[in-house]
């Protein structure tokens, strides 16, 4: 067994309240950011755009003293209130060196990015840290991440008790690290029971999208249509993501299930189906 857990994310993400103005062909509006980083943001927004669309994005950052003009592909929307976009960064269309001007100006934002380790030890230990103050929406990774730690548990027993989900659910330990969610010394952990009001808020949203909490599953004998218990849990995950509009997240899973299920024929058919939507204009 590895004796290091790898952080999954290419680049680092900062919370940071930035004003945006995004443009989608001949419309524009204002959004804010709920988190930025070198190869995209999270924006929460009044207006959806659909996955795979372009946008030209001009973020003002008042901590550089200026505006970073950026054009990013829409990489997942969430409609539920606030309504957000996951935005990735176009290569070669977005100007650099604007985030190390960032870290420069801002020891804040610094001391965010070295939150956020590239790789914890199996046998570090995990705490919750104390509540968002204001109501915040927590992806199913992190609501599952946050329920297993309780008072304390090593990234090892996590591994272990989330199973087969576990590959999912890393980057969201990462993720909950950069925001101060969760820490790694006892003497910054909050005491669970101040998270039970929260976490319950956050499982009933999830719950009202259709999205269940990621969960081991057991390879287990394949029914009659070759689907494997850990390829149903992906194909039901992916309905939930579909009927939210997150098509690229639910064309993410489907091919997850059709690696465990390549002879089902209705993984094989949603796939195609969805071929249209797919940022990439394939599934394949």
């Amino acid at each position: 067994m590895h004796t290091e857990v790898l952080n999954p994310r290419r680049a680092p993400r900062v919370p940071q309240r930035c004003t945006v103005e995004v443009r989608d062909r001949f419309s524009s509006w204002l959004a804010k950011t709920e988190d930025l980083g070198p190869r995209g943001c999270q924006l929460v927004t009044p207006r959806l755009a659909a996955p795979g669309r372009e946008l030209s994005l001009t973020i003002r950052c008042d901590a550089i003293g200026r505006a970073i003009k950026a054009t990013g592909r829409v990489v997942w929307s969430r409609a539920v209130e606030p309504s957000r976009l996951g935005v990735e960064f176009q290569h070669g269309r977005t100007e650099s060196g604007w985030f190390e001007q960032l870290l420069q100006a801002s020891p804040a934002v610094a001391r965010r990015v070295q939150l956020s380790p590239d790789r914890l030890l199996r046998a570090s230990h995990l705490y919750l840290g104390d509540p968002p103050r204001h109501l915040t929406d927590f992806s199913a990774e992190e609501v599952a991440v946050l329920r297993r730690i309780g008072k304390e548990l090593t990234v090892d027993e996590l591994a272990r008790a989330m199973g087969s989900a576990f590959a999912r659910v890393r980057g969201a330990v990462f993720a909950l690290l950069s925001r101060r969610l969760l820490v790694l010394r006892r003497s910054e952990a909050a005491d669970p029971e101040r998270w039970r009001m929260t976490l319950e808020s956050a499982e009933r949203a999830l719950q009202a999208e259709g999205i269940a909490l990621p969960a081991p599953t057991t390879p287990g004998p394949a029914g009659a249509s070759g689907r494997t218990a850990a390829a149903q849990a992906l194909f039901d995950e992916s309905v939930g993501h579909l009927t939210s509009g997150r098509i690229e997240l639910a064309v993410a899973r489907l091919r997850e299930a059709r690696a465990l299920a390549p002879g089902d024929r209705m993984i094989a058919g949603a796939l195609e189906r969805l071929a249209p939507w797919s940022p990439s204009g394939r599934t394949g």
